[in-house]
């Protein structure tokens, strides 16, 4: 056990033990500005253009902006999928759309082909965060064109 003082460089002739240093995580696991642009909160959905929601390289690109409007209930989705999209029956190809909450909040996002079938759709954790939804909750959204 050490004093104080030994610790401090008080005590002479007292080994000073050096402090083990975690060195955390990689620089590389830290996000860069452009991962967190990636989820940002859209405050105005009408300003987003289809190239502000481009995927990223490797991915299936956006084809068109939806042009229906559709109710449908949605729950979160994969939460480790990042981004604002959400999944759903009501496309077979990727496209931005808006979407609006009962409480009026709207949120620009890619809509995903569904991979299981069904009437509901899954949300991404960003897109429920921008719509104030709770995420342990079903939640119904107006699927709209993306201005």
């Amino acid at each position: 056990m050490q004093w104080n003082s030994d610790i401090l460089g008080g005590a002479s002739g007292a080994a000073v033990q050096t402090p083990q240093r975690d060195p955390g995580a990689p620089l590389s696991a830290i996000p860069s500005d452009e991962s967190l642009q990636q989820g940002a909160i859209v405050q105005d959905p009408a300003a987003v253009s289809a190239t502000d929601l481009a995927p990223s390289a490797g991915s299936v690109p956006v084809s068109a902006r939806f042009q229906g409007r559709a109710q449908t209930v949605a729950s979160l989705g994969d939460p480790a999928i990042p981004g604002l999209w959400m999944e759903t029956s009501l496309v077979t190809t990727q496209q931005i759309a808006r979407l609006r909450s009962a409480n009026g909040k709207q949120v620009t996002v890619t809509l995903k082909p569904a991979t299981t079938g069904g009437s509901s759709g899954r949300l991404s954790i960003g897109a429920m965060r921008a719509l104030g939804a709770p995420l342990t909750e079903l939640i119904e959204v107006e699927v709209l064109p993306a201005g």
